[in-house]
Parts: C-alpha cells; structure tokens; sequence
C-alpha cells in the first residue's frame, strides 16, 4: 500500500478521488478554476473587527458565476447576497438586494458591464461597481472609470487580491489589478 492510501483498521484505503485544486478565478477562455478550503485574508482585513462586504456578482458565464460565488463564499468577510446572469438582472436586483458592492463583467449579452453600471449609478449613486473581465485593456479600463467603476480587474487573479479589491471599494477606494 503506498502512504497516505492507508485507511481505518480493517477498513478499505483511503484514495484521493479529486484532482488537486487550482487557485484562481479563470485559467483560460472557459476553463473555470477552484479553491481549496478557505484563502488567506490580507492582514489588513482581520476577521473579527470587519463586516462581511455584501456582493452582487454579475456574470453571463454561469459556471464562472457559481465557481466565483463559490469561492467568495468560503471568505468570512464577504457575504454573496446574489447573482445575476446579465446587465439588465444586475440593475434589477442592486436595487433589490442592497450590495455594497456590485462584482461585474463587461461582456453581457443584453446590456453590457458598464451600461449596466450606469443605469445602476442612476438608481444608487455612489454603489460601488468593481469589473471583473477578461479584456483587461487600457482603453477599456480608461471607458470603465469613466462611467464610474470603482475597480477594474482581470480576471484569473488571485482570491485574495479581489477580496481586498472588494473591501476597498466597500470603503470608497478605487483598485486595479491586471
């Protein structure tokens, strides 16, 4: 038997039957990543004194929503309050549900990231939008901040970057991370 297979007393071994976990948000165009257990905080987030962030995650990819909403799930201080599959749910349900903070793609199929972004600003001035997209380009950044994002980030980074991304913007700051 080789280590670690070994199993209970008279039981049968035990064998891992999951791959190891991948860190990240995307890997690639559709290859959606998981977490293991629950991510290290920044030390300038202690669990004890800090408020859970309520988050409203819009994407139109659902494996990419459920992977993330998953994810943000694990961290004590976020709070995933829902989900929207496009910009016109996502407008509805800021409104609805009260976030913080708004986690949001760009591309959408019926209204795009930062139209969304706009019609929400109309109904909720001064909530937080943080883009979360894999077009991290400048010129798309430059047209984000514009209409009023709050953070601009590509996907694929590190959980721990985008809870920090989130609590900042929860607090008024503005945040990029290629």
């Amino acid at each position: 038997m080789s280590p670690g297979t070994e199993g209970p007393p008279g039981g049968s071994p035990v064998r891992p039957t999951e791959d190891p976990p991948v860190r990240g948000v995307v890997r690639g165009r559709g290859e959606v990543g998981r977490w293991a257990g629950e991510p290290e905080l920044p030390p300038e987030l202690p669990r004890e004194e800090t408020m859970p962030v309520r988050v409203l995650i819009v994407d139109d990819h659902p494996a990419f929503r459920r992977a993330l909403a998953a994810a943000l799930k694990l961290v004590a201080t976020v709070e995933v309050v829902g989900e929207a599959g496009g910009g016109l749910a996502a407008t509805a349900q800021a409104e609805a549900l009260g976030p913080d903070v708004v986690l949001m793609d760009l591309s959408m199929p019926d209204l795009d990231g930062i139209a969304a972004m706009r019609r929400i600003h109309e109904r909720r001035p001064g909530l937080p939008v943080v883009i979360l997209t894999a077009h991290a380009d400048p010129g798309i950044e430059k047209e984000a901040r514009a209409a009023g994002a709050s953070g601009f980030l590509a996907k694929g980074l590190p959980l721990e970057e985008l809870v920090a991304v989130l609590h900042s913007a929860a607090e008024g700051a503005t945040s990029s991370v290629p």
